[in-house]
């Protein structure tokens, strides 16, 4: 069943890049075929299928030499000294094991010595197991992931080119499962049409826009929802208000936008559960939640439309507890780190003065804990938050 579905999406991909580079196709100067069908680039390549010790941390498929085809449309747009596209892949399995298509955006550089380099977000489709099955597949926890990718490499006449290419998906510890799993090998590509002509496709004066470019501080609040998750399917749930405080720096080149911004949240919450009934509870209390993030976003007018992504870090105790008795059996203090990421929309009020809106998933998994007479626990914490806030830029 997977694998049909799999097909399928594979063969919509292509229909949509038909689609798309028929409207987009021009009757002068005459094109080649590919550059008629919408297409700047298409690369062929093997990758190592589940590479241990790298972003995922481990490997359980068996090895295998994945192959990769991948369509690049024609630039989009121009920041940043590069140029951004979409991408549009498939990575198969020999094996018979996990697969995937995808779809991402695309940012990359390239010198006039031919060397280029590439940065790419976002989701990939899989035929895999979400959930544990043996210790032969990875539980990737939901069918939909994101994919960051990554690549280097050189074109050595203009239009042909090697390269390294690495990719991962993870759901973001969005759900209990998040084992991951990271690909990288070698690709060959053949352009087009020329790098000039597509840096000529995008040479062309930005709209004026807004300056979000700077130093900046601020706060923000809302509401949030935090969940604690426990393994043998055990949970808890919490929501209430949460607040804010955020500082960051953004470099703009035209409409693009890149940057950094760390942030605090002013959260404490309690979450209990019954690990074994009826009178021995499992207590996760939060200290402190935290992230340092990347920010991605395009501005258009005054107002900047951005993804953010990045490490979550959480301060928490985890404790097992005989109400029966009010006796503690064991507690731990954990100070780990995960995964943040978001969107969000924020406007220039004046030069200095921006307002923003966002949602935000924090996802953290914890330390393994020892109860007495019940064995041994993970916990997991995740937090989804709206907020509102305002920001100064020192500009």
């Amino acid at each position: 069943m997977h694998r049909r579905n799999f097909q399928s999406l594979q063969v919509l991909a292509v229909a949509t890049l038909v689609f798309a580079g028929a409207a987009r196709a021009q009757s002068s100067p005459p094109l080649k075929f590919g550059q008629q069908l919408g297409f700047d680039e298409v690369k062929l390549g093997a990758l190592y299928h589940d590479v241990p010790d790298l972003w995922s941390g481990f490997s359980l498929e068996r090895p295998a030499a994945d192959v990769n085809v991948e369509v690049l449309l024609r630039p989009w747009a121009h920041t940043f000294g590069g140029t951004l596209r979409p991408a549009f892949g498939a990575t198969i399995n020999l094996n018979g094991e996990t697969s995937k298509a995808y779809a991402d955006f695309r940012w990359e550089i390239e010198t006039p010595s031919g060397m280029f380099f590439g940065l790419g977000l976002g989701a990939a489709v899989h035929n895999g197991a979400t959930e544990v099955i043996d210790n032969t597949r990875k539980a990737l926890g939901a069918r939909v992931l994101f994919h960051p990718t990554a690549e280097l490499g050189y074109r050595f006449d203009g239009v042909n080119s090697v390269s390294l290419f690495a990719d991962h998906m993870s759901n973001g510890y969005t759900r209990r499962r998040n084992q991951a799993m990271d690909t990288v090998g070698l690709r060959l590509g053949h352009k087009f049409g020329t790098i000039d002509q597509a840096r000529a496709a995008t040479n062309h004066t930005s709209a004026a826009v807004a300056d979000f470019s700077g130093l900046y501080i601020g706060a923000a609040g809302g509401y949030q929802a935090v969940a604690a998750n426990w393994n043998a399917g055990l949970g808890s749930r919490q929501s209430g208000p949460a607040a804010a405080g955020f500082l960051g720096y953004l470099w703009q080149s035209g409409q693009g936008v890149f940057g950094f911004e760390a942030d605090v949240a002013a959260i404490r919450s309690s979450l209990k559960t019954t690990c074994r009934p009826p009178n021995i509870t499992c207590e996760l209390a939060e200290r402190g939640l935290y992230s340092v993030r990347s920010r991605l976003g395009w501005v258009i007018d005054s107002s900047l439309f951005y993804f953010t992504g990045g490490f979550a870090i959480a301060d928490w105790d985890n404790s097992a507890t005989n109400i029966t008795t009010g006796r503690q059996l064991v507690t731990g203090r954990s100070f780990t780190y995960g995964v943040a990421f978001g969107l969000g929309v924020e406007h220039k009020l004046t030069r200095s003065l921006a307002a923003r809106a966002e949602v935000l998933h924090y996802g953290v998994p914890g330390n393994n804990l020892s109860i007495p007479g019940i064995g041994i626990t993970s916990t997991q914490l995740q937090s989804a938050v709206g907020r509102m806030g305002l920001s100064w830029t020192f500009n």
